[in-house]
């Protein structure tokens, strides 16, 4: 225990104090590796199903429930959140990984002759699910930090354990990639998915038992709030949004720049991926490479963050991340320069030594901009941990305890409310325009983000407000 604690620069912190980091950074792992595992195919699996082995065809499908995903998570998501703030996390992510447990397992009996409406219950499922999770684990470890570590000047402590726990969520991932890709090429993807589903099921118990608040929250408790002070709370995070024009622009600022991810993940990210590198394995690999110097950059992250003041970097480091304007300009540069290896290009093959399973194909065209693209991903990925290093010291200071789940899962509500149109159009802008022309354009909306969380520092930050006055 003692190196654990030393690691995440908890020394001397109270026992209690280790308890919580240590459930929170188990269970956040574990929940890592459950949702994790089968990412790298989990949408061309679906999108094949759907286009009958083409996943091309199939992604016009996959457009639709991915808005029907977003428009299900984005009526749950800020309700439930409150629900979290009124009566628990651990009932919320309970609920939230047995449902995740559902549709996982109804995923592994999708096949291409499946009715569309399966699907659309399985993509419902995840969309609630996803309401359910999003912000409960994080608001439940940050309202027992913020009350038990009284004495973490600046949330600096803080800012070092998230730059820590990001570098084992990234080793996490790193270490499930490649796993997840060859036992989807040894026994089948469907057979993934059921293991994702006992794992979620594990989760739900491990969730129900350990989420738990510290005496010291508790002793700031009172009675369960009534269905009046329920419907209080959601007003209370709503206005907390629109409270001061520095919140206002931070959050939407910050929200728009997220909601381009869901374009680049849902839209462009995966058909690219396997436009250029084919098989499973072969993607699970790239993206473990680039994944690997993100495990060093989140360790550190914390403790350089130290040395950058917010109200002047994280607007620039927004613009430069993985993920940020010039992150998507660059990659429309390199679709542009290096066009996807027509089918019959030349290929290298790998085989799983003695047996006959094809484990890696990569066309020989595809080398080069592979290459560059890890050399982006790694450059610009210092500047995404940074970013939300600092954005996270100023949440848990800014944002009061009593609102927090339901501020944090206004969040992913916002972010869905910004990004389906954006999946709607550029779904339909993919179809008849290069893919290079809607990284550019998802590269402008971004920048107006970055043009929102620079201009929220020209604001007064909320004043911040001792413990005390925050739970009574």
């Amino acid at each position: 225990m003692g190196r654990v604690t030393e690691f995440f620069g908890l020394r001397d912190a109270p026992p209690d104090v280790v308890r919580l980091a240590s459930r929170f950074t188990s269970l956040a792992l574990l929940m890592q590796i459950a949702i994790g595992i089968s990412s790298t195919f989990y949408l061309i699996f679906v999108a094949e199903a759907l286009g009958n082995n083409d996943y091309i065809v199939g992604m016009t499908y996959v457009g639709i429930l991915v808005v029907i995903q977003m428009a299900v998570q984005t009526i749950f998501d800020y309700p439930t959140g409150v629900i979290g703030d009124w009566i628990g996390q651990h009932y919320i992510l309970t609920t939230a990984f047995l449902t995740y447990a559902a549709a996982f397992f109804l995923v592994s009996l999708v096949t291409t002759s499946s009715p569309f409406f399966l699907l659309v219950v399985i993509y419902s499922l995840m969309g609630f699910a996803g309401s359910q999770q999003s912000g409960a684990l994080g608001s439940w470890f940050d309202n027992n930090w913020r009350v038990a570590m009284v004495d973490d000047e600046g949330r600096k402590q803080y800012g070092v354990f998230l730059g820590k726990m990001g570098m084992l969520g990234w080793l996490t991932n790193v270490l499930i990639l490649i796993p997840g890709g060859v036992l989807a090429t040894i026994f089948a993807r469907s057979w993934v998915f059921q293991v994702q589903a006992l794992l979620c099921i594990v989760i739900a118990i491990a969730s129900a038992n350990f989420v738990r608040n510290l005496p010291e929250t508790e002793e700031h408790k009172q009675t369960r709030p009534t269905m009046d002070e329920y419907f209080s709370l959601l007003r209370e995070g709503i206005q907390y949004l629109f409270s001061g024009k520095f919140v206002t622009y931070l959050l939407i600022g910050s929200m728009l720049i997220n909601s381009c991810l869901t374009v680049w993940a849902n839209l462009i990210l995966f058909p690219m991926y396997y436009n250029y590198l084919v098989t499973d394995v072969a993607v699970a690999s790239f993206r473990t490479i680039v994944m690997i110097p993100l495990v060093f950059y989140s360790e550190r992250s914390g403790v350089w963050a130290k040395r950058f003041e917010p109200k002047k970097w994280i607007s620039r480091f927004r613009f430069t991340q993985t993920g940020g304007a010039l992150f998507f300009w660059i990659f429309a540069i390199i679709m542009v320069v290096f066009p996807v290896p027509a089918p019959d290009s030349p290929m290298i093959d790998y085989i799983l030594p003695g047996t006959d399973i094809l484990l890696l194909r990569v066309p020989i065209d595809s080398l080069a901009p592979v290459v560059i693209m890890i050399v982006v991903f790694f450059t610009m990925g210092i500047f995404f941990q940074l970013a939300n290093v600092l954005t996270s010291r100023i949440f848990v200071d800014a944002i009061p305890n009593r609102v927090r789940n339901g501020v944090y899962s206004l969040f992913p509500t916002i972010i869905l409310l910004l990004g389906m149109p954006q999946i709607a159009f550029f779904g339909w802008l993919i179809s008849v325009a290069p893919i290079s022309l809607t990284l550019i354009l998802t590269g402008i909306i971004s920048t107006a983000g970055v043009l929102l969380i620079n201009l929220a520092f020209r604001y007064q930050r909320p004043e911040e407000e001792s413990v005390d006055e925050i739970l009574t």
